[in-house]
């Protein structure tokens, strides 16, 4: 009899439906759920220039999936996942590498989660993001702090790509077609900042400097650039202009030639970047779409990390096919 119940129990646990529910990896960024549900695809939620912000108590947290973090600084320069850094400053800390995420299932709670990890001197630090499947949540992943240990980082981020089978779809790109016309992938249109372009009176903003010390005057053109005489911001199309000083200072931010490259951020606004400022300097514009727009609004962000800039730009002309 004892032997008869003991085979029951081992055929009981052995069943299909009862083995341990896994996501076998297929990259840093998608795995594959082992019940044939489908698979948990993050490539659409990457955020390398603008990553998944978290403000708590004196910590600010950064993330993204799929890709290292771009423009970070200190420890969180090295191919870094998930940045930890000190409000106060400081170089912060790298608690986890995009190329260490590992997929996992939590047996308890069927719940997958990323882990990442980072080495430094013998001291390994580790993040965990637990994966939140919610059909309803398209527009924009939600991240969020869940708890800490020392070393060890605990968040979770839910979004419809969590769900498994959520977020096949390519993520939409714009491609550049000349140096302000990129066309969406998703077939909604072009966007065309041609209407926008007018070298002789660019758009202007002004933002304080990070330390505080200097306001410095932002100029922008998207087409055929801008032109201050006798200055080094001749023929480009961004200047930071450091009035406050005698005389005034001129810094090149970001060519139009070579064109920028477009990027869909997880908003789903266009980001154009531009390179090859003065000392490496380069600069980002976010385009806002907003249909009643008619007067463009431009505002520049300041400088956000050495020599990189960012402008958001507030357009009808953002939106495709309205220009």
């Amino acid at each position: 009899m004892k032997r008869l119940v003991v085979s029951l129990l081992l055929v009981w646990v052995l069943k299909p439906g009862h083995a341990q529910l896994g996501c076998e990896q297929v990259d840093g960024c998608s795995c594959e759920m082992s019940d044939g549900s489908g698979r948990i695809q993050l490539r659409s939620l990457a955020r390398p220039d603008d990553p998944y912000r978290i403000d708590h108590s004196i910590f600010t947290f950064l993330y993204t999936p799929c890709e290292a973090l771009h423009n970070a600084s200190g420890e969180c320069k090295d191919e870094t996942s998930v940045c930890q850094l000190f409000k106060e400053g400081g170089l912060g800390y790298n608690y986890g590498t995009a190329d260490s995420a590992k997929f996992s299932v939590d047996p308890d709670t069927s719940q997958v989660r990323i882990s990442y990890s980072r080495v430094d001197n013998n001291i390994t630090r580790v993040s965990n993001v637990n994966l939140v499947c919610d059909p309803g949540q398209r527009e924009k992943a939600l991240f969020d702090f869940e708890w800490a240990d020392p070393l060890l980082l605990n968040f979770k981020l839910t979004s419809v790509c969590a769900c498994p089978g959520g977020c096949l779809t390519p993520p939409v790109t714009c491609s550049m077609k000349d140096s302000c016309t990129c066309d969406m992938s998703d077939g909604t249109g072009e966007i065309n900042l041609h209407p926008l372009d007018n070298p002789w009176a660019p758009f202007r903003s002004s933002h304080l400097s990070p330390d505080g010390s200097r306001i410095y005057t932002y100029y922008y053109n998207p087409c055929s650039g801008l032109a201050f005489a006798d200055t080094p911001c001749t023929n480009v199309s961004g200047c930071q202009v450091d009035k406050q000083a005698a005389p005034q200072i001129f810094y090149p931010l970001g060519h139009h030639t070579p064109e920028p490259t477009a990027e869909v951020d997880g908003e789903g606004n266009v980001v154009l970047a531009y390179t090859g400022g003065d000392d490496g300097r380069r600069f980002n514009v976010t385009l806002i779409c907003d249909g009643g727009q008619d007067v463009p609004e431009f505002t520049a962000l300041g400088e956000v990390a050495e020599h990189y800039y960012k402008m958001t730009l507030k357009t009808k002309c953002a939106c495709p096919g309205l220009c």
